[in-house]
Parts: C-alpha cells; sequence; structure tokens
C-alpha cells in the first residue's frame, strides 16, 4: 500500500506540470481568442465561467437625487398626471359643445297591406339624409361648464404637486430613517470593537494571574450585547432600505446594485427661510397646493350654480336637414327628383319642472359654501403646521449644538475613566457606565442631526416649497 501510495504521488507530481501547462493555455486561448472556442455562443459561455465577477461603480444617492428618482419613477404620480390628461378631455369637451352637430342618417322601411282589394300589397321606403344643428342660445350653459371644467383642471395641477410635495416628505423621511439606521450600525460596531479590546486585555491579565475573571467575563458580556444591539441595527437598515426604494419607484424594493447613500455628516444642511412667519404668513397659505385646490373648488362650484340656473333660459338652436325620400328604389342624395332640404330654428322652454331647477341651484350653493367653510378649517390647521414646523427647526438647532458638545464631553470622560480604570484607580462599573454614556450619547447626536434635517424638509413640506 505504501509503494502504491508513492507510486501514485510520483504520478502526480509528472503530471502537475502538465496539467497547469494545459489550463494556462486553455485560459489564454478563452480570453484573448474567445472565438476559437467552438460557437460563439460556447465562447462566452466559456469566457464567462473563468472572468471574475464585474465590478459594478459605485453610485452616491444624495438626498437630493433620491427625490429627483421618486419623483420620475412613482406609479403614484403617474396616475395623478392622468387625472390631469382627464381634466384637459374636459375642457375639450366642453368647448365642443360650441360647435354644430352634424349627423349622416340613412333607413329602410317595409310595408305588407293584408286589405285584399288593396293593388299594392307590399312597399318598400328609402330615405337618406344629412342634419346639422346648431345651438345659439343655452341660457350660458355652455360658457359656465367650460368655466367649471378650466376650473377643474387648475385642482388636477395642485392636487398633482400636493402629490409630490408628499411623496417628496415621505422620501425624505425614509432616506433620513436609513441614515440614523447607519448611525446606530456604526456605534453598535465600534462599541463591541471596543468591548473587544478591552476583553483581550482581561483575557492576558487573567492568565498572568493580574486580572480577574469577573473583569474578562463582563467584556465578553457587553460584547455580546453590542452585537444584538448590531444585528437590530442591521435588521432596520434593511427594512428601512426597502421603504426608501418602493417610494423611489423600484418594483423589487431593492436599490440598484453599487448605489450607496452620502454620509450624514456630509448631508447639506439647508439654511431656514429668512424671515418671521407670522410677517409672511398668508404669503407661505398662497404656495400651499391643498389650499389652492380647495379655492379652485370653490370657483368651480360658482360656475355651476350658474350653469344650474341657466335652465330658467329657454334654448334657441338653428336645425337644417337635406335628403332624398323614395319608394322601391334607393337614390343617392345629388338625386334632384327625390331631394328634400329644410332650415328652421328650434326654441325649447321648460315651463315647470316640479322646482328640479331651483331645488339644483340651492343644492350647488349649499356644496359652494360647505368648501368654503372647509378651507377656512384648512387655513386654520395650515398656519398651527407652519408655525410648528418653524418652532421645530429652532428647536432642533440648539439640540444639535447641545449634542455637539455632550458627545465631545462624554467621549474625553469615558477615555479619561478608561485611562483611571487600566492603572487601577476606577471601578469595572464605573468604566461600564461610561462606555454606556457615550453609547447613548452618540445616539443622541445622530438622531439630532437627522431631526435638523427632517425639521427643515418639514417646513418646506407644509409651506409647499419642498419641489
Amino acid at each position: 500500500m505504501k509503494n502504491q501510495g508513492k507510486n501514485k504521488s510520483k504520478k502526480l507530481a509528472n503530471l502537475t506540470p502538465f496539467i497547469l501547462a494545459i489550463i494556462l493555455s486553455f485560459m489564454f486561448t478563452c480570453i484573448f481568442f474567445p472565438g476559437l472556442g467552438g460557437t460563439g455562443l460556447a465562447s462566452e459561455s466559456s469566457l464567462g465561467e473563468i472572468t471574475p465577477k464585474r465590478i459594478i461603480p459605485s453610485t452616491v444617492l444624495t438626498l437630493a437625487r433620491s427625490k429627483q428618482i421618486a419623483r420620475k419613477n412613482s406609479p403614484t404620480l403617474a396616475s395623478v398626471r392622468e387625472r390631469v390628461l382627464q381634466a384637459q378631455e374636459t375642457i375639450a369637451q366642453a368647448r365642443a359643445e360650441y360647435l354644430p352637430t352634424l349627423s349622416l342618417d340613412g333607413s329602410w322601411g317595409y310595408t305588407q297591406d293584408t286589405d285584399a282589394s288593396s293593388t299594392s300589397a307590399n312597399e318598400n321606403s328609402y330615405t337618406h339624409g344629412i342634419s346639422a344643428t346648431q345651438v345659439l342660445f343655452d341660457g350660458f350653459e355652455r360658457k359656465y361648464s367650460l368655466i367649471s371644467a378650466e376650473w377643474e383642471e387648475r385642482q388636477s395641477f395642485e392636487a398633482q404637486r400636493e402629490a409630490e410635495n408628499l411623496l417628496v416628505w415621505s422620501v425624505a423621511s425614509a432616506y433620513l430613517e436609513v441614515q440614523l439606521t447607519r448611525e446606530d450600525i456604526k456605534i453598535a460596531a465600534s462599541d463591541m470593537a471596543y468591548n473587544q479590546e478591552l476583553a483581550k486585555e482581561a483575557q492576558a491579565k487573567e492568565k498572568a494571574g493580574t486580572g480577574s475573571l469577573s473583569d474578562l467575563l463582563n467584556f465578553k458580556t457587553k460584547v455580546n450585547s453590542a452585537r444584538s444591539s448590531l444585528i437590530r441595527a442591521q435588521q432596520a437598515q434593511r427594512e428601512a432600505v426597502y421603504v426608501l426604494a418602493a417610494l423611489m419607484g423600484y418594483k423589487d424594493s431593492r436599490l440598484p446594485p453599487g448605489m450607496k447613500l452620502a454620509s450624514l455628516k456630509n448631508l447639506p444642511v439647508p439654511a431656514p427661510a429668512s424671515g418671521k412667519t407670522d410677517l409672511k404668513m398668508e404669503i407661505l397659505l398662497e404656495n400651499r397646493p391643498d389650499l389652492k385646490q380647495s379655492q379652485h373648488a370653490i370657483q368651480e362650484a360658482r360656475a355651476q350654480i350658474q350653469g344650474k340656473k341657466s335652465n330658467f333660459f329657454p334654448t334657441v338652436s338653428l336645425t337644417g336637414s337635406y335628403g332624398v325620400s323614395s319608394v322601391d328604389k334607393s337614390h343617392y342624395l345629388n338625386d334632384k327628383d327625390y331631394m328634400g332640404a329644410s332650415l328652421g330654428i328650434n326654441v325649447s322652454f321648460e315651463i315647470f319642472s316640479g322646482g328640479s331647477t331651483r331645488s339644483k341651484v340651492r343644492q350647488a350653493e349649499s356644496k359652494k359654501r360647505e368648501l368654503e367653510k372647509s378651507l377656512e378649517e384648512a387655513k386654520i390647521m395650515a398656519q398651527s403646521e407652519i408655525r410648528s414646523a418653524a418652532d421645530n427647526i429652532t428647536s432642533a438647532r440648539e439640540q444639535l449644538g447641545l449634542q455637539e458638545k455632550n458627545a465631545s464631553l462624554v467621549e474625553k470622560t469615558r477615555d479619561l475613566v478608561e485611562k483611571e480604570y487600566k492603572a487601577g484607580q476606577q471601578s469595572l462599573v464605573r468604566l461600564n457606565q461610561a462606555q454606556n454614556d457615550l453609547v447613548v450619547t452618540q445616539g443622541d447626536l445622530a438622531s439630532a442631526r437627522v431631526s435638523l434635517i427632517l425639521a427643515l424638509e418639514a417646513y418646506d413640506y407644509y409651506t409647499g416649497q419642498n419641489i
């Protein structure tokens, strides 16, 4: 058996250079002469198997870029844009009422006389003609139908703006949520690495007899706790990324390969709008798409009231027709022997309808008053939202300044306590507390950064300035 093993080893040793030469030759041929490997499909398949995976260049996803992608890809905005097109078609239909109506008609009839004394038992009748109707006056119904359609179109534009504002605000919230989870991951990873280093030192001291086992177990416990926080933060990040990708319109709720978010520290913090909120409140309210939409709805309701009142007036139409009528044989419209033409004015005036018209007018007026009251309430709520958003910016800026100072102080304190602990001047409990304080403070600092940017985004959203 030993000799057989040696013989195998010798054979493998002798074959190894030959095998390596074959492999290198095959790789050289496939890479530089892919067309020599049989058919084109075979050569491409071989090349794909031996070449390394293509490196996808990374793309930095900023907050502004994420908003642009969402506005471009969002199915919600696509459906809202279709509503705008529908409103434009309503205007086209209202304008069509000013044009005449042309109709081409034809008929064939068969009559059978069952009277035995009749000489003609069967008869065919044919008619062909063209008619036109032009409404001259309809109590201004067409006018106010067109005005109503135009106000409806303006509402649809403001509804589109409102949908874009809401989408951009949602994307900003989701983007910043991802940023916050990234900071949580960094903090948990840093905490774990810190305690791992202390655990190594404690293990070395415990083996040398200069340290205690309880210290080693403490740091191992802290490492496990930090690892648990890291796992939770990673899961939270995955969930936040799914939400962000869905809002950006990616069908599989995943960001494209190579796309990475910009660092939280590199995110630009926009300056708050200048001036006092109270002094320019009316200007801010005028820019809100939801309030504009309500104002346009009131204008549409006013036009609808006038449209309902048009039923109090008569309708005057100009009518004309041209055609042929014959028996037993169909004739064309140019046959003068059977030709007939007519021209006239038709007047229609409804004298009594059981009070239906007055009821419709009162109903339309009630709808207008309802919309006016709803607008008043919406303005009150909008002022509250704008003032709260402005105050949140001030508060968030102060919080960020305090957290930046506090994080620096706590980190210095932790470093001092660590040195004192290693020198035997501080207890393990104090070191644990100092490290816990640092972790909490770092989390508070990240939250403060996100809160400030989110407060600025909220102000732009509530004032209709985020797009």
